[in-house]
């Protein structure tokens, strides 16, 4: 690089860029995955999916980041010991053409819901002001907070649905579980494509909140082949992954098309390394961090609680 000099040019400087906006996350701890996520878990039958997937969900709901959860699959009842606790029967479905359209519109309903709140909780605020200042009120106005159900004796302030479980006013929080999807009519609609590429701008917002502007909608998809010659993930949601998680894989050609397909943005060397150390014992698996992380360490997870840190990586993170 001794051979390259630069010149600073006064041209598209600071002035020019744009205004920063909303980042449509969910709140959740430092080391927690990023949320509203894309997490597509990758094992045979028996590798233990499901139980990894239901630790995802319990830790995400230790922390009150889904006000709901929904799960897509044919298998519910037998994996009910895994996401029975945090999934009412009510929010589960049967993979069809349709089943993800059901759940967007479950959301779009709670985000109108929530903004009919807002809206009321606005009208609340209005009339406790005016009481305040010892207004009269025009018989217009008693009519309408009457309507509004303010002048009954047992009226309490609004409050949000979910507020009682997340402790704060905040957009609602989803996500969905497919599970054992593949081969199913789901695969075959367009619907799913459109989710995974769209899942962090669902239901979206007349006004920001909680800097989000939309409710958007976090995805676990547990599946056995990460890619077959039957078609198996479309490539499109593949491309669209924020974490993948393999098991013990003993096909040699599954993980070089894994690898091969993650080689523009994770080092071959060292995914090769990290998958051999976490997968080398029952039930092991490793985790792979993608988009914009902090630090490079971040980047695998064994058992999810356990970073795998390369040294020229904690070098560049300065041994944050």
């Amino acid at each position: 690089m001794s051979d390259i000099t630069t010149k600073k040019i006064n041209v598209y400087g600071r002035d020019t860029d744009p205004q920063s906006g909303v980042s449509n996350s969910y709140q959740t701890s430092e080391y927690a995955f990023r949320q509203p996520t894309i997490h597509m878990l990758v094992g045979q039958r028996a590798a233990g999916k499901s139980r990894a997937c239901s630790k995802l969900i319990n830790q995400a709901q230790k922390e009150k980041t889904f006000d709901q959860i929904y799960l897509i699959s044919p298998s519910a009842k037998s994996n009910e010991v895994y996401f029975g606790k945090y999934i009412p029967e009510e929010n589960i479905y049967y993979p069809t053409k349709d089943s993800v359209q059901k759940i967007i519109q479950r959301v779009e309903q709670d985000r109108d819901e929530f903004e009919t709140h807002l809206e009321d909780l606005k009208q609340y605020n209005e009339f406790v002001k005016l009481l305040k200042k010892g207004e009269n009120f025009s018989d217009d106005m008693i009519m309408h907070y009457m309507d509004l159900g303010f002048l009954a004796d047992n009226f309490k302030k609004p409050v949000w649905k979910y507020e009682k479980f997340s402790g704060k006013l905040r957009p609602p929080t989803s996500a969905v579980v497919l599970d054992d999807v593949l081969g199913s009519s789901l695969l075959k609609s367009n619907m799913l494509e459109s989710l995974f590429c769209t899942n962090r701008h669902i239901a979206p917002l007349n006004e920001p909140h909680s800097d989000r502007s939309a409710c958007g909608l976090a995805i676990y998809i547990l599946v056995q082949s990460y890619r077959n010659s039957g078609g198996g993930i479309p490539r499109v949601v593949r491309e669209n992954l924020v974490e993948l998680t393999l098991f013990k894989n003993k096909q040699k050609k599954q993980v070089d098309v894994i690898k091969d397909e993650l080689a523009s943005v994770v080092d071959e060397d060292k995914f090769e390394r990290a998958l051999e150390y976490a997968t080398n014992k029952p039930y092991g698996h490793l985790t792979i961090s993608f988009g914009r992380l902090k630090c490079p360490t971040l980047t695998f997870r064994d058992q999810f609680n356990q970073l795998l840190i390369f040294k020229n990586d904690e070098k560049e993170c300065n041994g944050n």
